[in-house]
């Protein structure tokens, strides 16, 4: 049974697609192949990943700077339909799984040529997402009711945006795949530079003032102006650790110079990422609501923290403070100054906590359950596999 995976990312860089691979490796039951695009200025290129044939493809149009803006988007585009139809169609794979929306026209048109399937994954709500124009928004979504009828699965990340797409389109054979992260208990992804209290040893920090930590982008729309108000006033005694990459990074840096509380570490590999916020004492998750993408989202920081252990205290956005309280994970607050001040002063006095609920529903290995359910629903072997082990 051959599945192929389509993106208009790198493949070699989205964590969530190569997981996704990783549990069908697992399975055993697929000849796998995945065609992605490079980013601007990376080498495309093919290579192998959990047993599956990556193409990356490297698109010519995109380096052609003098022609207009809107030409050249068009024949990137073009480029992008062309030579993605003409390798999907080499491979006649019996599943196609689309990633986001750019590529799922041509999924759609594989699909009908090759009498396959086809699974959409959408990892946010595509149409109403942050830092989206209306004309981007309106094109996404008539792309999505244009392609929905040769649409056969649907994968997403949050319980709302699944029931919004059940309920402005037609009814589809859908799964919930929380965008968690691969983690065991298994002390060997233990990092030593990060045991006991890392954080208060490389910034100076006394054992009585408890660290938060923000991991994740840092850029527009991730509630960081709002953090760095919360940590200058003199009630809140804690510091604030950021660690990610992004256009806000020189704000954080000139902020720190002149806030002792505030402090921006390194990026670390991600299998790192788990150990070294396990050391912090509580963890940011305050989403600002610029989309409805973002008001019903699920951020992989939130299942990050909960796997080290780290309690919350994150937006009150129905589908994290209904995670948040269900298992335990912490506190939610209203994103305003005032009121993450207060909870942040709240915690202070209650001190340091550590996490004790059962959270394994969580994890990637349930998830990869959920999708593999679906792929057994839509694609029933008979016996007739390819077994790539």
């Amino acid at each position: 049974m051959k599945i192929l995976h389509l993106t208009h990312t790198d493949i070699r860089a989205d964590s969530r697609i190569l997981k996704e691979l990783s549990a069908l490796e697992d399975a055993g039951l697929y000849e796998l192949h995945a065609i992605g695009i490079a980013e601007f200025g990376s080498k495309g290129g093919e290579c192998t990943r959990h047993s599956a044939d990556v193409s990356t493809l490297k698109v010519f149009f995109r380096s052609i700077r003098w022609i207009p803006a809107h030409l050249r988007y068009g024949l990137i585009y073009l480029e992008i339909w062309m030579r993605v139809l003409v390798r999907g169609l080499a491979i006649r794979p019996h599943l196609i799984h689309c990633h986001d929306t750019p590529l799922l026209p041509i999924a759609v048109t594989i699909a009908w040529l090759c009498r396959g399937k086809v699974i959409y994954d959408a990892h946010e709500l595509e149409s109403d997402k942050n830092g989206q124009t209306r004309w981007m928004a309106w094109c996404t979504l008539a792309i999505e009711k244009f392609c929905w009828r040769g649409v056969d699965g649907f994968v997403t990340v949050s319980s709302s945006i699944l029931r919004w797409y059940m309920e402005r389109f037609t009814h589809k054979d859908s799964a919930l795949v929380y965008n968690s992260p691969v983690f065991n208990r298994d002390p060997v992804q233990d990092v030593p530079e990060f045991k006991g209290r890392y954080f208060h040893r490389k910034y100076g920090i006394s054992e009585d003032q408890l660290v938060f930590v923000y991991l994740g982008l840092l850029g527009p729309g991730r509630g960081i102006e709002t953090l760095l108000k919360v940590f200058t006033s003199q009630e809140v005694r804690a510091h604030v650790v950021f660690i990610g990459r992004g256009s806000l990074r020189e704000t954080i840096v000139n902020h720190a110079v002149q806030n002792g509380r505030v402090h921006l570490h390194d990026v670390v590999p991600h299998e790192q990422v788990v150990p070294l916020v396990r050391t912090a004492d509580y963890g940011f998750c305050m989403v600002e609501c610029v989309s409805l993408s973002d008001y019903y989202s699920l951020p992989n920081k939130l299942f990050e923290y909960a796997f080290a252990g780290v309690p919350v205290l994150a937006s009150n956005f129905p589908d994290i403070q209904e995670l948040v309280e269900r298992f335990q994970l912490g506190l939610c607050a209203v994103n305003e100054v005032d009121a993450i001040a207060h909870a942040v002063i709240r915690l202070q006095r209650e001190g340091r906590q550590r996490m004790t609920s059962d959270i394994e529903s969580l994890g990637w290995k349930a998830q990869a359950e959920r999708l593999l359910a679906m792929y057994q629903r839509l694609t029933p072997t008979n016996g007739n596999v390819y077994n790539v082990k």
